[in-house]
């Protein structure tokens, strides 16, 4: 019995001491178990941590880089707030991500890295920063071509990525040994409770506590999980992430397209699948990289051309192998680029040609007084005064040249009012028809309701001309110019695009023809002065730059299409306005009417017998010839004409402007205006002689305005010395009264100079000066002056700002503005503008005009 009970006894405490030891067992596998747990579970959110304070960090280096491009687009500092506030979290966040990751040498290293990267990438923005606030925009910018920031960004960029993918990489397998740690602990549990109750409850106890805090991990890992596939998605650009096994393990939905593969009908591909010849886009993107090799030893990114697309591929190692790919679409960029470089290329342009065009008028001013100058002091010696009229001409078409130049460089004198395109348009077709001869057909197309346009209605009938003609130049065996006036507006996308073009509504006016088109080299250059694709003596390669500066200085836009074979299409894309058009009111009768005696030569007797009518009915006294040899008899029996109105191109011995000069010296003092029906490019040059001219068909308006403005600027000159007729109304003026007393304000000396001495010769008396301000102090000290004469580009205070205080301070002195840049925006009582170069004649009627 004893032994029963020291047996039982001894059981009892072998039970007692097993079950003690199972529950001390028990509970400490239990408390292991949740310390192991516990343990694991901040080492999750530390990974979690990690990977959000990396994000953070790429983000705050791509706000910094946002910053500073607006800075450099700008100029405002306030856009460098971004660049310091991130700096600022830079600075802590780095700090915070330098402690949780110091357990682990992997992640330390890649977080050194990833901070001396980053630490080079602050250093250039700040360098970049500097140079703009030293040097400028321009160095700032030139640094920033260099793509060094961007490559640096890129590799912050990809850094970044790898550390993420890495510490996702150490998650899953911190989840995989706590999922192991639980399996042993369920398996240590059972044991436990199949020898005792106790610690099987216990057991049980431990398991479903770990079970609890397992499901809250994994539910917490799987929202991490989608949050990091949202970030993911959230790129436009394909981003995927290789192993160490060659196989895709994450990836987005851009990459799912380019690799053209169904996630969820097909596994993940390899790296060898990319590459092989069945994915055409992924071989031409990746082989580049050469990740064939792993590790890889080809260039972290490259610049790709696919598909009519250009990319650039990064990738980046990830510590455990593998790395990480992305592919950014740069088409967009590079073409905004290249606009740029060309709009900055054509403003350099503009800029450059306005200067040489301001300055070569002055060299052509002097040279254009002196000639006059020598003029005056050749008398009967024909010889030279052949010559001094050839380098007059010469001079003159020098002159005509800055007009070209000042137009492209958008600084010629405009006056822009609501216009009728389709209206305008329609009016040219006759003079189209003549310009471009019998050859080529013209086709016009009009919209059912075409908007208005403000523009200049002049100039854009001389561009519309220009195209025309350049049309008409590229067809030489006949062809087809199609103009057509079109509603259009222009959005944001094609603003984007275009810098120069502000969105919104345009009028269209395409001129296109069927000639032999331009290649895309050519076509890039069109718009540049001086470049022609014409022979030499053919063309002066300004056309088109004219009309490109015409509409950039309207506020439009302008494009050229074309291709070899298929034609050229030039659009002017004129700004819409909602104002209506103003038509202009017919002159009165009383203004059109005269009584002076007008000859009329035109060898058209249709013509000839109306424009004789409308005269007469104005009430001149008319006498009509059909051709100049006729019309210099009636000249030698009756010289006493007040003006001589001729066609230029006729039949017959003497042409039009030598009937023009016979009668001039017949009739000194007889005005002559010169008409013709052809375009100015297939007539005889008239404009040697200076003598004004109407083009036809003309309006009774606009001939009886003519006439008066001929009759009134002519000047009667003694018969006797006809090539002394300045100087004898100026003796004339002299003998009369005193002379003339004239302040000349000009800087450039030698210009000075000549046009005091043609001022003199004019019996003027002259006081010149160099500046606005010493004119002023002249004026101050009581020195009377009949007239001012002021350049308009002087050192210091302006001609413009001139001419305004000596009207207030002296309103009774007669002010008169020259100019190469054609007439200035002021206009006021008592002051008048002359166009430099100017000559002798522009000087005597503007003090003609002064003594009114």
């Amino acid at each position: 019995m004893s032994s029963v009970l020291r047996s039982a006894r001894s059981t009892g405490v072998i039970a007692g001491i097993t079950l003690a030891v199972l529950i001390a067992a028990g509970l400490m596998l239990a408390f292991s178990q949740s310390k192991s747990a516990a343990r694991q579970q901040r080492l999750v959110v530390a990974n979690y941590e990690t990977m959000a304070l990396m994000r953070e960090m790429v983000i705050a280096v791509q706000d910094a880089e946002i910053g500073l491009r607006g800075y450099l687009l700008t100029g405002d500092a306030t856009s460098l707030e971004p660049y310091e506030r991130a700096r600022l979290r830079i600075e802590s966040s780095m700090r915070q991500l330098e402690a949780a990751v110091s357990d682990d040498p992997d992640t330390t290293r890649q977080f050194h890295e990833f901070r001396d990267s980053t630490a080079q990438k602050f250093d250039q923005l700040n360098s970049t920063v500097g140079i703009y606030q030293t040097q400028g925009r321009e160095a700032a910018l030139s640094l920033d071509r260099t793509g060094a920031g961007r490559a640096m960004l890129g590799q912050v960029r990809l850094l970044g990525d790898s550390l993420v993918e890495g510490q996702r990489l150490l998650l899953a397998r911190r989840l995989t040994a706590l999922r192991s740690e639980q399996e042993q602990a369920g398996v240590a549990g059972l044991l436990v409770m199949g020898g005792a109750f106790l610690c099987l409850i216990a057991g049980i106890y431990i398991v479903l506590q770990g079970a609890g805090r397992l499901e809250r991990s994994q539910n917490a890992l799987a929202g991490r999980s989608r949050l990091l596939q949202a970030t993911l998605e959230s790129l436009r650009d394909p981003i995927f992430v290789i192993d160490g096994e060659r196989a895709v393990v994450a990836w987005n939905e851009a990459f799912a397209k380019l690799a053209q593969w169904e996630p969820g009908k097909q596994k993940p591909p390899t790296l060898d699948q990319l590459l092989s010849e069945r994915s055409a886009a992924t071989r031409a993107l990746l082989l580049p990289l050469q990740l064939d090799k792993m590790p890889s030893t080809g260039p972290a990114i490259v610049r790709v051309a696919h598909d009519g697309r250009d990319y650039e591929i990064y990738r980046g190692e990830m510590s455990g192998g593998g790395a990480v790919i992305r592919s950014v679409d740069i088409t967009e960029k590079l073409h905004d680029e290249a606009a740029l470089r060309q709009g900055q290329k054509m403003e350099a342009t503009g800029q450059l040609t306005g200067g040489m065009a301001h300055d070569f008028n002055n060299i052509l001013q002097v040279i254009r007084a002196n000639l006059d100058l020598l003029k005056e002091e050749a008398g009967d010696n024909n010889a030279m005064l052949s010559r001094v009229q050839s380098a007059t001409a010469a001079a003159d078409r020098g002159a005509r040249l800055t007009q070209q130049l000042l137009a492209f460089a958008r600084r010629q004198p405009l006056t822009p009012q609501p216009t009728n395109i389709a209206k305008l348009v329609g009016d040219l077709a006759d003079l189209m028809r003549h310009s471009l001869g019998e050859r080529i057909a013209i086709e016009l197309k009009m919209a059912d309701d075409p908007w208005n346009a403000r523009i200049d209605a002049g100039q854009l009938e001389n561009a519309i001309l220009n195209l025309a003609i350049n049309a008409r130049d590229a067809m030489p065996d006949g062809g087809t110019v199609r103009v057509q006036v079109s509603n259009a507006t222009l959005d944001r996308r094609y603003a984007a695009l275009h810098p120069d073009v502000i969105p919104g509504p345009y009028v269209l006016v395409d001129v296109s023809d069927t000639g032999t088109g331009m290649p895309p080299e050519v076509a890039a250059q069109a718009f540049d002065p001086f470049f022609t694709t014409k022979g030499d003596a053919k063309g002066t390669g300004l056309g088109l730059s004219m009309v490109y500066g015409f509409v950039r200085q309207s506020n439009g836009h302008i494009r050229i299409d074309s291709a070899i074979g298929q034609g050229t299409s030039i659009k002017l894309y004129l700004p819409r306005t909602d104002d209506p058009v103003v038509e202009e009111l017919p002159h009165p009768g009383s203004a059109v009417s005269g009584s002076e005696r007008i000859l009329v030569v035109e060898d058209s007797e249709d013509v000839r017998r109306a424009v004789v009518a409308m005269l007469k009915g104005w009430g001149y006294r008319v006498e009509a010839a059909e051709d100049p040899d006729i019309a210099a008899a009636m000249l030698e029996k009756d010289p006493a004409f007040d003006l001589l109105f001729t066609d230029i191109v006729m039949p017959g011995t003497i042409t039009a402007v030598e009937l023009a000069q016979r009668a001039q010296r017949l009739q000194p003092g007889i005005a002559v205006l010169l008409t013709s029906g052809f375009a100015r490019g297939l007539i005889p040059d008239h404009t040697r002689s200076g003598y004004p001219m109407i083009a036809k068909p003309y309006s009774s308006d606009a001939l009886s305005a003519k006439l008066r403005s001929v009759l009134a600027n002519r000047r009667p000159v003694p018969a006797s010395a006809p090539e002394d007729s300045f100087k004898e109304a100026a003796r004339q003026g002299t003998s009369e009264s005193r002379a003339r007393r004239v302040l000349l304000v000009e800087d450039e000396v030698l210009l000075r100079m000549s046009t005091t001495d043609m001022l003199e010769r004019l019996g003027c008396s002259v006081s010149a000066v160099g500046s606005g301000e010493a004119a002023l102090e002249l004026l101050g000290k009581g020195d009377a002056h009949d007239l001012l004469i002021t350049d308009v580009g002087l050192p210091g205070m302006s001609g413009e700002d001139l001419a305004i205080k000596v009207r207030e301070r002296f309103p009774s002195l007669p002010v008169v503005i020259a100019s190469g840049y054609g007439r200035p925006g002021l206009q006021a009582e008592g002051m008048q503008f002359i166009s430099k170069p100017y000559s002798s004649i522009d000087l005597q009627q503007a003090l003609d005009h002064s003594l009114r």
